[in-house]
């Protein structure tokens, strides 16, 4: 039997906040009051907001949910990026935070997949005053600059969850970040998988809607939606 019930109405919306007058698509759900909650999808050939299907009816139930294509992702107008930089964050950092402008999302909780985990952090850190909390699922960060430190000034409470046999980023990777990150909780999933959301839906879904559910940091709620 399904945990989450009484499941609110997605519905497709398009900003155009792309370069010439392209519009990029959000998938949203949920009250339009609740707190809101950004989904980052990765880099694949074939990813769209779909990545996060399995939870947004979960996440919608405590949350009002955006889940983003990315720019020539999905439904979403525009290119994706080319050459040895295509990977870089910041264009999407960027977008991410042309979109919060354009639906009136002062802070928000951002959860991320692959890719879409390493743009939550480096959002995180580029504006921390609109990212009361992270969500990241295999998040694509390079061992190095791990290593490094980066993120280590991220200070929002952060769930990661890892796949225990992740063919891509392995848990060694995870464990790292985690122990990088100050306020990390690391749940580890079991399975060869680079998405372990997928591979155990239930589960994650429980521990993820736990961890949203529970109070927002005072000093970051002051900050409100816009």
């Amino acid at each position: 039997m399904p945990i989450f019930e009484a499941v609110p109405k997605q519905e497709s919306v398009f900003l155009p906040i792309l370069p010439d007058a392209g519009d990029l698509h959000v998938r949203a759900a949920g009250k339009a009051r609740a707190w809101p909650l950004l989904l980052f999808h990765g880099a694949g050939a074939d990813v769209t907001w779909r990545t996060w299907e399995p939870q947004i009816d979960a996440f919608a139930a405590v949350r009002r949910v955006y889940a983003l294509d990315w720019p020539g992702w999905g439904q979403s107008a525009g290119t994706r990026p080319e050459g040895p930089e295509r990977l870089a964050p910041e264009p999407m950092v960027r977008v991410a935070l042309q979109a919060m402008d354009a639906l009136n999302i002062g802070t928000a909780d951002v959860a991320g997949v692959s890719w879409g985990g390493l743009i939550a952090l480096e959002l995180a850190l580029a504006a921390p005053e609109r990212v009361s909390r992270l969500l990241l699922v295999d998040a694509a960060c390079q061992p190095a600059i791990v290593a490094a430190g980066r993120y280590n000034a991220v200070a929002q409470s952060t769930w990661l969850a890892w796949a225990e046999d992740d063919p891509i980023l392995p848990l060694t990777s995870g464990q790292a970040l985690a122990a990088a990150l100050p306020k990390c909780e690391l749940h580890v999933l079991g399975g060869r998988t680079h998405w372990p959301h997928h591979l155990h839906p239930d589960e994650f879904n429980e521990m993820a809607v736990a961890f949203l559910s529970t109070e927002v940091d005072r000093e970051t709620s002051r900050q409100g939606n816009k």
